[in-house]
């Protein structure tokens, strides 16, 4: 039986289909009756409310609601928290963040993964390591959030230890984490364990293959990139732009546009932005002006943007 009345969960109903609409004037109404018949006090109403302005991007509205709230819950905090976290406001975040009377791991993750949004890595990696102080339990969210960070700061000491919170909590079956992981020491230049965390990957995705496949051309190993695709059982723009751009950045100009037309021929994958700029790249170093000046007019009749 749940624990709410028949009319917090008929209005809690109302609000997720003016949600899924994106209709906010609809819900702007409902919270109009919410209020004229008085169940304004429901905390499971106004965090369906603050839910509803903050996915809408009625920040203000959402705040509003807050406010006005004389009790809240610890959904009540997070869902402002990351209101405020999705939108860049990372400051007054933190200040909801250092208020709240209780935290959960949800609080956490929604500091990590603004700071991360907004490129300030060591924020997200501090936040972190005051999380595991704390004794609050990373979930994969949080672990694919922090490891982005270790791979864009490089930071490979910090990303080996979250390595061992992912075997410790036992997240390693889970393909997203063990592609961060596999990311992480990619992009932070320690292909040997990259490579044996794809071996012992028992699922693999196409982000996972892409990602050796990244590994491999970024150091000049175009043979062993080449061999990666060529085991994919399925492949995606990512999968030939690493190749085309892999070639034409290690001087094998001729290879990119061989691998281009490979794909048009081969692949129901479309060309895009990447695919072209890395082909154009290698016509102007082969002097290739004709076949050059064609594919640009190609890239404007699509109207793809650079």
């Amino acid at each position: 039986m749940s624990p709410h009345s028949p009319s917090d969960l008929f209005y809690a109903s109302l609000l997720q289909t003016s949600l899924k609409s994106k209709d906010s004037i609809t819900g702007k109404s409902i919270h109009a009756n919410i209020i004229k018949t008085g169940l304004h006090l429901s905390v499971f109403l106004m965090n369906n409310l603050i839910n509803f302005y903050s996915k809408n991007g009625l920040i203000s509205d959402a705040r509003k609601v807050f406010d006005e709230m004389p009790i809240k819950n610890t959904f009540t905090w997070n869902t402002i928290l990351s209101t405020y976290a999705k939108n860049g406001k990372v400051e007054i975040a933190r200040q909801f963040f250092e208020e709240m009377p209780e935290r959960d791991s949800v609080s956490w993750t929604a500091m990590i993964v603004g700071y991360n949004q907004m490129a300030r890595f060591r924020n997200a990696v501090s936040m972190f390591l005051e999380m595991i102080k704390f004794g609050v339990s990373p979930t994969q969210f949080t672990i694919t959030n922090i490891l982005s960070s270790c791979a864009a700061m490089e930071a490979l000491d910090i990303g080996k230890k979250v390595h061992s919170f992912v075997v410790k909590l036992g997240l390693s079956g889970y393909i997203p984490v063990a592609n961060s992981v596999l990311n992480m020491y990619g992009k932070s230049g320690d292909a040997e364990t990259a490579k044996v965390v794809f071996g012992t990957m028992k699922l693999k995705s196409i982000s996972s293959w892409n990602a050796m496949i990244s590994l491999y051309t970024q150091s000049g190993r175009l043979d062993l990139a080449l061999a990666q695709f060529e085991q994919m059982e399925e492949r995606d723009a990512i999968s030939w732009n690493s190749m085309i751009a892999g070639y034409n950045q290690n001087g094998s100009d001729f290879e990119a546009l061989l691998f281009f037309l490979k794909m048009l021929a081969e692949s129901s994958v479309k060309p895009d932005c990447f695919t072209f700029t890395s082909v154009l790249s290698a016509c102007a170093n082969l002097e290739m002006l004709k076949p050059g000046m064609q594919l640009h007019a190609e890239t404007i009749k699509i109207g793809l943007r650079f």
